[in-house]
């Protein structure tokens, strides 16, 4: 998946998770599911996406100091 696609789907899930787990009925049923650390482990992903990002733009940068 790509690094947008993912940004958009950890975006959503941002807005509607917290949301649904302070519902009374749906917020039972998502933290059976793991929601909470599933959302956690996405920021995970994320920053770990971003950092592989950046390596690759220094490594670019420092090609054409070669």
């Amino acid at each position: 998946m790509s690094d947008r696609t993912f940004k958009r789907r950890l975006d959503r899930r941002e807005l509607t998770t917290p949301a649904l787990l302070a519902s009374e009925h749906y917020g039972p049923i998502l933290r059976a599911q793991g929601a909470q650390a599933e959302l956690e482990q996405m920021r995970i992903e994320w920053r770990e996406r971003q950092e592989r990002a950046r390596a690759r733009k220094l490594r670019y940068e420092a090609s054409f100091a070669d």
